[in-house]
């Protein structure tokens, strides 16, 4: 099974434009030949494998690389599918959009194809956290191949996020003083239908906590359960 990833919704559906993800550029893997890698277990498994290239830096919020790899999705009662990723993403003034070669080679803008703060990396750019802060709901959407599987949309909602007291936890690239920034995450009821069977997926209630690390400029782990199971999604090589 083939997934798209969709941004469209993920702008809040109210014409909003994207948070600034001020810090990006300093992020770790923004470089030449950079890599991340994330690997989720647990009942809601979201991973990626990220290498970075074509890197450049015009200022510190602004800079742009080709970003390409393979991002994992697996939700309880659906196999667990992956999809290929090959974009240019672009940061101006803390914002990031997204582009693609079209068939003539030209760059053209993604459109609600894919968003990577769906997997966890980008969710908060400005790395002078506070606690007590909060950041908005959002509502992200997740589009399934009709090749595949026959399904709707699954829609994600976050509630609003609260940062807790920062604290010091063991990451991949060692100790770091990280923000834990909580919120509940809901996963809609839909249905998909698999060779001519109808599979009800239910809707799906998580606690969620983010760990951001402010010197590193990302979320390095993603701590959520959900009906009393355990799930986790860790950067585990960051490059």
């Amino acid at each position: 099974m083939r997934l798209r990833w969709s941004i469209g919704t993920a702008v809040f559906s109210l014409g909003l434009a994207l948070p600034a993800w001020a810090g990006l550029c300093q992020a770790p893997f923004m470089r030449e030949g950079g890599q991340t890698q994330l690997v989720g277990s647990g009942a809601m498994q979201l991973g990626a494998d990220l290498s970075f290239t074509q890197v450049s830096r015009q200022g510190d919020n602004d800079c742009q690389a080709r970003v390409q790899g393979v991002a994992r999705f697996g939700l309880a009662g659906l196999p667990p599918g992956k999809s290929s990723l090959d974009y240019f993403m672009v940061v101006k003034n803390g914002h990031a959009t997204f582009e693609r070669r079209d068939d003539d080679g030209k760059r053209v803008p993604v459109s609600g194809k894919f968003d990577l703060r769906m997997l966890g990396l980008f969710a908060y750019g400005d790395s002078t956290l506070r606690q007590g802060q909060t950041f908005p709901a959002l509502r992200f959407q997740i589009d399934l191949d009709k090749k595949a599987v026959d399904t709707k949309p699954i829609v994600v909602h976050t509630s609003t996020k609260t940062v807790g007291p920062r604290q010091r936890i063991q990451t991949s690239a060692g100790e770091q003083a990280c923000w834990p920034i909580r919120y509940t995450r809901r996963t809609e009821a839909t249905q998909a239908s698999f060779s001519g069977l109808v599979l009800p997926i239910p809707a799906t209630d998580s606690e969620v906590t983010d760990w951001f690390c402010s010197d590193l400029h990302m979320v390095m782990k993603q701590e959520s359960r959900q009906n009393g199971i355990a799930s986790q999604v860790e950067v585990t090589r960051l490059q």
